[in-house]
């Protein structure tokens, strides 16, 4: 069952809210013993508080008496990060962490308010998101192969922000493509896209959700995806991969707990989360956003996700000069 707190209820249509039944009262006696808070560390309507929703919405009588998602943003995630490391570990504060909080920020910022590896118990890694790059359908880059020959010319691209998957996988594809790109930050997906269609900038590379509606309207371009194989939901988009071997690049989204979580809530939490990514109303909805099942989420397999992501982002934000204080 979800259970939207008051404050989380005003920032949504209540169209998007997934009320589920009352728990029984048997189950309040094993844990959870009473709603759990769920930290997103990002704006509502944003990817991450996406899936977290979407996620969550799974949870039904037999998982307890609820969780209410507290949207906690600002720093780039560190503020909801830093919040979820100070929670009491008993299982009823939990949260969902992404690849800023606990990929890039490690290395972008010299003074995190956090150890993303000490101050949290890894439970289950819950979505990968991968990115496109797309210019207005009136730009004269047809291909992805067109994007990438331009390597003597001063392309400029937009991001929903520094720091996001769309800004860090732009620097991967100028690294790797040998490009002179300029990258140009937005506050949001929003303000990016809208200076896309409009010419100001050549191109933007943003999760795939973000993107789905501009393809679907015919007002933009999608040349490339970042994800190893073509989505369904763009069949006719090639992975960037096929024009830079190796390029793969996934935005993507776990559920954490502070530092000493005890191993049965863990278990319990990490079941859930199998339980719920295997439900076929999630993958429908993954599949419509193009977002992918992960190819497992026990704890684990987080905890070494975490540390692939942190030692495959770091060279690419001391190259690209982006260390902030």
């Amino acid at each position: 069952m979800v259970q939207l707190s008051r404050r989380s209820a005003l920032l949504l249509p209540m169209a998007g809210l997934a009320i589920g039944r009352a728990a029984p009262a048997g189950a309040q006696s094993s844990y959870p013993s009473r709603p759990v808070s769920v930290i997103v560390p990002f704006a509502p309507s944003g990817g991450a508080d996406v899936v977290a929703r979407i996620v969550f919405a799974q949870a039904g009588s037999e998982d307890g008496p609820g969780f209410v998602i507290e949207n906690r943003p600002g720093a780039g995630g560190n503020i909801g990060a830093q919040t979820l490391a100070r929670a009491t570990p008993d299982g009823h504060t939990i949260g969902t962490i992404a690849i800023s909080t606990h990929g890039v920020n490690p290395t972008l910022y010299r003074r995190l308010p956090f150890d993303p590896l000490a101050d949290f118990t890894p439970i289950a890694l819950l979505s990968l998101q991968p990115v496109v790059v797309a210019v207005r359908t009136e730009s004269p880059i047809r291909t992805m192969e067109e994007f990438v020959a331009r390597k003597g010319d001063d392309l400029t691209y937009a991001s929903a922000g520094n720091g996001t998957s769309g800004h860090m996988a732009g620097e991967l594809l100028r690294m790797k493509a040998g490009m002179k790109m300029l990258h140009v930050p937005y506050r949001g997906s929003g303000p990016a896209w809208a200076d896309v269609l409009g010419g100001r900038v050549d191109a933007v590379i943003d999760n795939v959700q973000a993107g789905l509606p501009h393809h679907a309207g015919g007002r933009v371009r999608i040349l490339g995806i970042s994800s190893a194989e073509k989505l369904e939901v763009l069949p006719d988009v090639a992975p960037i991969a096929r024009t830079l071997p190796g390029y793969l690049v996934n935005s993507w989204n776990g559920m954490a707990g502070p530092a000493n979580l005890p191993p049965a809530v863990v278990q319990r939490l990490s079941a859930m989360a199998t339980a719920w990514l295997a439900k076929p109303e999630l993958k429908a909805r993954y599949r419509d956003l193009g977002i992918l099942v992960p190819p497992d989420t026990s704890p684990g397999y987080l905890a070494d996700f975490i540390r692939q992501e942190i030692a495959m982002w770091a060279p690419v934000v001391r190259e690209a000069g982006m260390q902030v204080d």
